[in-house]
């Protein structure tokens, strides 16, 4: 069985891993919604910590967020005081 099969078997159109080692997930799903999911961490003793999930409901909503992030520009992060030292020290 591929792993095209087994995703289509949980219903799955197609996924894609977010920030570091499946850190997050989003997953189309064949129901039409899109969930964005953070991975629960395991604590020793415990188990595993509840996890987060986003669920759009429908292709509008998928698209409003899409529209949203493709307005986004990157914001400029302030320097710390280390930063700022060194680029003086090195001007």
């Amino acid at each position: 069985m591929k792993l095209d099969d087994r995703l289509k078997e949980k219903g799955i159109v197609s996924n894609e891993l977010l920030g570091g080692q499946f850190e997050r997930m989003a997953t189309y799903k064949t129901d039409g919604t899109l969930r964005i999911e953070a991975t629960p961490d395991f604590i020793s003793g415990i188990g595993w910590s509840p996890g987060q999930t986003i669920v759009l409901q429908n292709w509008e909503e998928i698209c409003r967020l899409r529209d949203f992030l493709n307005g986004l520009v990157p914001v400029k992060q302030p320097k710390s005081e280390e930063e700022d030292y060194l680029e003086r020290a090195t001007a």
